[in-house]
């Protein structure tokens, strides 16, 4: 029930992005839906960014998209955003229909490392300067923003480390909600597993891919019946991690201790529960990358030079800092439907 109330507010955002252009109203809102992307019309401006994102699941992209929106609004320029849905070939198609529509600028967080560099270089080859942003491309491009994956697993990683040595004297059986399949998933759980590999006591009993909320919630099921004695449970990302907490809510399960990255208002709400041990998450700054990310593209279209890299830092909650949790709530309750 989150992920599609949240589908439906990532919809409701990228719908308000797209303007109607020269278009009538009926025409944009046939295009939002068909992925297909429009140019806001609203504002003044010789300046037209185009933005590509990965997928919509989950508040993450929720404040990537907000922070983009608000990026172009205080910019004063025309801006669009549609989603790839995680289809390369639409990606592809996404990128070629901004080349088509001559945006000024493109920022594109790419889907795979080697499978995007095509649309990254049509782009490029119409003199449309592409700011990467959350995951990167084996080709050049006007700068990057986003954070070093490996150390946000780390991070979270390192957290384990000690709260193993002060709670588990006798040893802690973990199990690994992870991902082979992209860049951030991989260097994430690289990061992490880094971090404990050499920590006395703790025995990494099972590892699974997970990335939507359902698959970490029955991936989580599956290692609980396969291992009933298992003392904590790591997830690489939001909706896997939400996934694992409904999961361990289901079963009544609130002795499993969970650690996972990206933090959002549903789990900051758990970490105030005593439904479920959720007991640190390690995130990033969603909205500062979406609004750098315009922020920069805005420079590069001007021809003004930019940061080849631009790290936004990362931050660890603890279900024990009351006082935070609920100052991030407050923070977010905008993005709260």
């Amino acid at each position: 029930m989150k992920r599609k109330m949240w589908g439906l507010v990532l919809s409701a955002m990228l719908v308000a992005s797209l303007g109607v252009g020269c278009q009538s109203k009926e025409t944009a809102s046939q295009g939002a839906a068909e992925g297909a992307p429009a140019q806001e019309d609203s504002q003044k401006t010789d300046i037209t960014i185009g933005s590509v994102i990965m997928n919509t699941s989950g508040e993450w992209f929720a404040e990537v998209i907000k922070g983009q929106q608000d990026a172009a609004k205080d910019l004063g320029v025309k801006f669009s955003i549609v989603s790839s849905e995680n289809e390369v070939s639409k990606e592809s198609d996404n990128v070629a229909t901004y080349v088509a529509q001559q945006v000024d600028a493109l920022c594109i967080s790419p889907l795979s490392t080697d499978a995007s560099v095509a649309a990254v270089e049509a782009a490029k080859g119409a003199n449309i300067p592409v700011v990467n942003w959350n995951t990167t491309v084996n080709t050049e491009t006007a700068g990057f923003v986003g954070v070093s994956n490996y150390d946000l697993g780390g991070s979270t990683g390192k957290y384990v480390v000690e709260y193993v040595k002060e709670n588990f004297p006798n040893g802690c059986k973990l199990a690994i909600l992870g991902n082979s399949s992209y860049e951030v998933g991989v260097e994430r759980c690289n990061g992490f597993k880094d971090a404990i590999k050499d920590a006395p006591g703790i025995e990494i009993v099972a590892e699974q891919d997970a990335e939507l909320q359902e698959q970490g919630l029955d991936v989580t099921e599956q290692i609980l019946t396969a291992n009933p004695d298992i003392d904590m449970i790591w997830a690489w990302n939001q909706t896997s991690l939400l996934g694992c907490v409904a999961a361990l809510q289901n079963a009544n399960n609130n002795k499993i201790i969970v650690m996972g990255t990206d933090m959002s208002v549903d789990l900051a709400k758990d970490m105030q529960s005593d439904a479920v041990k959720l007991q640190a998450i390690t995130t990033q700054m969603p909205y500062d990358i979406g609004y750098k990310a315009v922020e920069n593209a805005v420079k590069a279209a001007k021809g003004e030079s930019i940061e080849k890299k631009v790290l936004v830092p990362l931050k660890t909650y603890i279900k024990d800092d009351a006082a935070e949790i609920e100052q991030y709530i407050e923070d977010h309750k905008d993005l709260v439907k």
